[in-house]
Order: structure tokens, then sequence, then C-alpha cells
């Protein structure tokens, strides 16, 4: 098994030894205070109970609404429409009582036109004849001559003007006229306004052919359109009566009004409905006019555009043309009061859900308690567990038993199941990490006293009256671990003579770092008694692939630099060609490779090469470790960046040199961790 994550380590390899192991409080991960799943159960029932109440009330009150609103539609409607049928009768009992008055008076005048006509005919002087013949009191006998003179007037439009110089209402000149109907047998009658207007005449005539006489029976028939001014008067007392007991909801009223907004029927304090109505910006007049148009559809309007001093209330304004009056019936049912019954339904629900939260609440908060209450145990439990010994054998909590039974759900049984095994489970990854601690912490003294060792192993840095202005040389060794299989070394053979190596062990960590170790105190041990390089590498690498059980070996060069004439004896075993610096920036490859790799096979011969520095030339060794280091994209350093940043050093002098090509590199990688160790050495002649 993996080791557990987040697992605090001792503070100390002595605590590797203890015998007790805690978690404490501060290490366990703090988080922000939420609320409980009790807290959240709580507020859901009483979240989902108070959007039912306000779901039910906002649906009842824009349901009821829109019922009442088309309720209130259809009864204004039908209302308007009884209304306008009741105007309409009243109407057709005037005409019909206009009518049988007029159809009498008819018959009355063409009654006695006949007798009068049979009897004129016979006479042998029929003027003498109307001139005696009796006549009612309220007709009058007018005679008109050829010329459209009055030959004969009797009654009382003997002193008025004459009839037969008039238009009738049909704009015919009532002689002309009277005269063509008569000559033709056809009937001859004609209603005539006289008087500016002020009487209204019918007359019927028969003409006396022998002496071309038109004979014209004349009534006044005003007082029939006064007997129809009663008649209105008294339609209108009772149409105000039954206005008055016809309702548009509970306070909504009738009206009649003229096509001029003159208002004919209606409640006290009706206006004048050429008033401004607020909500369309039209005289109210005019949208009853629109309303009429389309009665199913009615215009809204402020009542206190129809009645003086109302208050400002939205209304529908219902109305119907009545044609022969020229009349609007309108009725005005306030919207308000349709919506009323919706509110208060609403608030009857919402108080009743209210209600019922207070009711249910207390039981939904119980339950939830209960059901919660085993999580708060589990919760107290986990939050004990830090406190805990965990190098102590694991037991079962009292409070864990009772839960993992099942008596309060599959699920909370689970849970602590799962917090029994968590404790077992981590009771045991302590007891692993610590002894897996404390094996790291001897390995990591351990690894600390070899990078010591392996670091004194190197040379330190030569005196000053050893290179007297002779040469310069500077090492840097940059492990990719604790410990590493570079090497470098450099000491005076003689007073005239410099020896330096530089090597790459095939291994990395403590094997390479032992097979480095092995190198260098074979190079020290061995290198002042052999004649030159190529057979210091000849008795290298007979000890070290000697028993050579894991077959590694060690790229190696070493030098042998005379400091009186600049010759140079070197070998090269397997490594990295230097690098010459020559004094005007010429970089280039010291070439020669006297044999393989030193360590991987026994008697292998290495060959001498040999080569001159000029003053003020300097040597640039490496392990591959600088030309393969990689950046985050893989992209190796490579021979050529390395060329190009020795010949733009600013410098010769070693340490320098070094500083560039450290940095040079570090610019390369970009903080990417290193693979391998990297070595430099230069030496300046």
């Amino acid at each position: 098994p993996s080791p557990l994550p987040n697992l605090p380590l001792p503070p100390s390899p002595n605590s590797a030894s203890s015998s007790t192991f805690h978690l404490k409080k501060k290490d366990v991960i703090r988080r922000p205070m939420m609320l409980s799943t009790k807290n959240k159960l709580a507020l859901l029932v009483a979240g989902s109970l108070i959007l039912l109440a306000a779901g039910a009330g906002l649906f009842s009150l824009y349901s009821v609404e829109k019922a009442m609103l088309d309720a209130q539609r259809r009864a204004s409607v039908g209302t308007v429409f009884l209304a306008t049928m009741n105007v309409m009768d009243r109407y057709q009992i005037q005409f019909r009582n206009k009518a049988e008055e007029a159809l009498a008076l008819q018959r009355g005048l063409r009654s006695l036109q006949d007798v009068m006509a049979g009897l004129a005919a016979k006479d042998p002087d029929p003027l003498a004849f109307l001139a005696r013949f009796p006549l009612p009191n309220d007709i009058s006998l007018l005679v008109s001559d050829p010329d459209g003179g009055l030959a004969l007037a009797r009654g009382e439009l003997a002193d008025g003007p004459n009839p037969y110089r008039l238009h009738a209402i049909k704009n015919r000149p009532v002689e002309d006229a009277m005269r063509g109907l008569a000559r033709k047998k056809l009937p001859a009658s004609c209603i005539v306004r006289s008087d500016a207007g002020r009487r209204h005449l019918y007359g019927t005539h028969f003409l006396l052919s022998r002496q071309d006489l038109l004979v014209g029976l004349w009534l006044d028939i005003a007082h029939l359109d006064a007997r129809q001014a009663e008649l209105r008067k008294h339609s209108i007392k009772e149409l105000r009566e039954d206005f008055a007991q016809l309702r548009l909801g509970p306070s909504g009223f009738l009206f009649v009004s003229a096509a001029d907004g003159t208002p004919v029927i209606g409640p006290d304090g009706i206006r004048s409905l050429d008033a401004v109505n607020p909500i369309s910006g039209n005289p109210l007049i005019e949208d009853i006019r629109d309303a009429a148009k389309t009665p199913d559809a009615p215009i809204r309007a402020s009542i206190a555009a129809v009645l003086k001093d109302a208050p400002e209330r939205e209304a529908l304004i219902f109305a119907r043309h009545v044609k022969p009056f020229d009349w609007y019936v309108a009725g005005a049912a306030y919207t308000d009061e349709a919506r009323e019954p919706g509110n208060r339904l609403s608030l009857v629900l919402i108080g009743g859900m209210l209600a019922a939260i207070l009711i249910i609440l207390p039981l939904a908060l119980l339950m939830v308690r209960r059901l919660t209450s085993p999580l708060a145990k589990l919760g107290n439990y986990a939050r004990s567990l830090p406190e805990q010994d965990f190098m102590e054998d694991a037991r079962t909590a009292p409070a864990l038993a009772p839960l993992a039974e099942g008596r309060h759900g599959e699920e909370i049984a689970s849970l602590a199941r799962s917090l029994i095994f968590m404790d077992k489970t981590l009771r045991s990854r302590v007891r692993e990490l610590m002894e897996a601690t404390s094996s790291r912490e001897r390995i990591e003294g351990e690894l600390g006293a070899a990078t010591e060792i392996q670091m004194g192993l190197l040379p330190a840095p030569l005196p000053s009256e050893v290179a007297a202005g002779r040469f310069s040389i500077a090492a840097s060794l940059v492990p990719a671990r604790e410990v590493g299989g570079d090497l470098y070394d450099f000491f005076m053979l003689d007073d005239t003579r410099l020896f330096f190596a530089i090597g790459d062990v095939s291994d990395k960590g403590v094997p390479a770092s032992l097979f480095m170790s092995m190198t260098m105190t074979l190079i020290r041990a061995r290198a002042a008694c052999c004649a030159s390089p190529e057979r210091l590498l000849d008795e290298l690498n007979q000890n070290l692939a000697r028993d050579n059980a894991q077959c590694m070996f060690v790229s190696l060069f070493a030098g042998v630099l005379d400091l009186e004439s600049g010759a140079l004896l070197y070998a090269n075993g397997g490594h990295n060609p230097p690098l010459r610096l020559s004094p005007d920036g010429a970089v280039s490859w010291l070439e020669g490779i006297s044999g393989p790799v030193v360590g991987a096979l026994e008697e292998v011969e290495y060959a001498p090469l040999r080569a001159s520095l000029r003053p003020g030339e300097t040597l640039f060794l490496y392990t591959d470790g600088l030309s393969e280091a990689m950046n985050d994209r893989a992209q190796p350093y490579s021979d050529a960046a390395m060329f190009r940043a020795l010949a733009g050093a600013p410098g010769s002098d070693p340490e320098a040199l070094l500083r560039h090509m450290l940095g040079s590199v570090a610019a390369h990688v970009a903080g990417t961790p290193a693979s391998d160790d990297m070595t430099l050495l230069c030496v300046r002649y």
C-alpha cells in the first residue's frame, strides 16, 4: 500500500525512535465555517414551504385576477348589450306610437278628402260648396288657382303665409308637386315647415279638373312632435331608473351619451365626455366611439374623465351605438374591483401556508435532528482523531459501535464502518511511515556524510606562490543528486609540471560516488609514479576493470602541462574532447582519443597524445552534464551553444570563464531540474 499523503513528519531524527505519534489539531487543514447538514435540511424544508406559499399565492393572484377580469368583461359586455336593447325597445315604442298617430291622422284626412272631393265634383259651384263645407276645428282648407294664388282659405292657415309658395321637407315645390300628383290621380300629400320651422304642416290634395283648382286639407302636426318629446322624456326617466339598478361589478355603472359627448343618462356628477382621457390622451367621447366599433373590446380610461370629483381609478369602458337616437350606451367597470378577489384569495392562501409552516417546520426540524444526530457523532469522532495516539493498537470507539450495526440506516452504518476501517488503516500507515521515516533519515544522514567525504576528495585551490604567474586553474562540480559520479583533480607533479584530470562515471548516485572515490584514490596514488598520462590510464584501467561485477566505467581525460615550454602530454579515455580558447578568442577542439573508457575492459592500451599551448591559451574541460543539459522542451545545450558561449566570454580568466559558462547553461535550462552531474575544469597557460 502507498503511504497516506499529507501526514506530518517528525520534526527531528530523534523522533524516529519515539514510541508515540500524534496528529495535532494545528496539522488538520482549516476550512471556512459552513452550514451543517441539519441546518441545510431545515433551510431546505423552510425554503420549500415558503416558496410553495409564495408560488401558490402568486399563481392564485394571477389566475383569479385573469378569471375575474374575463368574467367581468363578459358580464359587462352582456350588461351593456341588454341596456342597449332596452334603449332600442324605448325607441321602438316611440316609433310605433308616432307611426300609429300619423297613420290615424292620415286616414282621417283621406276620408274627409274623399267625401269632400265627391260632393264638390257634383256641385255646380265647387268654391261655394267648399266655403260652406263644415270643417273640424284643427283642419284648414286651402284652394290654389292655376296661378298659385289662394282662391279660398279657411281655418288657422287663412291668415298665414301661403304654403304653396314653400318647399316640402323633401325640398320639392309644394304647388307644382301636389298639382302634378293630383292630376295623375296619385296620393298627393306633403309635410311643410313654416314660420321659420316652428310649425309642421301636413297636407293632402285633390284636383277640381274643370276649374283646375288644387284643393288641400292642411293640419298642424306640431302636437305630434310635442307628444314624441313627452314620450322621450318619459323613456329617459324610465331608462335612468333601469340603469340605476344595474351594476358592472360591485360599483360599476351604466351611462348614455349623445354623439357630441353631452350626457343623457348617468349617475350624479357625470360630466361632458369631451374631457381628455389621461390614459389615451384623446377626448373620451372619441375613445367611446372607437369602443362602440368593437363592443367586445373595451377601452381603458380614468373614471375622473367621466365623473366629477372622482378619484383617479382605472376603469374598463364598454360601449355600443344606438343609431336611431345617435346615442352611445356605455358601461364602466373598475379594474381594481376585478383584482380584489384574487388579492384576497392570495392572502388567504399565503396566510394558510405560513400557518402550515409554523406547524410543519418544528416537526421537520425534529425529524432532521433525528436523522442528522448520527452524522454529528461521526463528525465528533472524526474531529477527535488528531488527538489520538496512532502508535497504539486499534480499538473500536464506543460511539461508533451502535452506528456500525445499522440501527440508523445502511448509509450511516457504511460511513461508521468506513471510519473504523480508516482508524485501523491509519494506525498501520503511521507505523509504516515511522519506519520509512527512520530509514530515510538514516540514509539521508549517510548520504550527507558521503557527500562531505566526496567533496573532501576534490582538490583544494593551489597556493598562489605555486602558480607564480605561470598558470591559473579553476574547477566546478554540480552534482545532480546528493552524491555523484563526476570527478576532477589537479596538483603539481614537480616544480615545472602541472597534472590535471576530469572524469565521468557511468552511473549516478551512491555506486557512482564509490567508483569515483576509487578512481580519485588511484589517480593520486599512481600519477607521480607513471611516466606519462597514457601509462596512468593503463594502470587505472587494469585496477578498475578487475573484479568489476557491476561493469561500471569512467570516461577520463588526464593531462600533464610543462610550465616552462607549454608542452602538453595527455590521454583521453572516451571522454568529451576539451576546447582550446586562443588569446584572440578563437575556439577549437583538442582532438585525439587515446582509447576507450577506463574500467570497462582489461588489457587495453592507451595511446599518448601531445599538444603545445601558447602563452595566454586556455583549455576548457567538461563532462556531458554540460553539453546535454535539457530545458523544459527537452532541447540539449549542444556543442554549438557551448562554442558561442566560449567565444563570447568577457575574458580568459578561468574563474570568470566558469561563471560565464554556468550562467549560460542556467539561462538555457531556465530552472529545469538537472538529470546529470556537471563538472567544469579550466586551465590557462
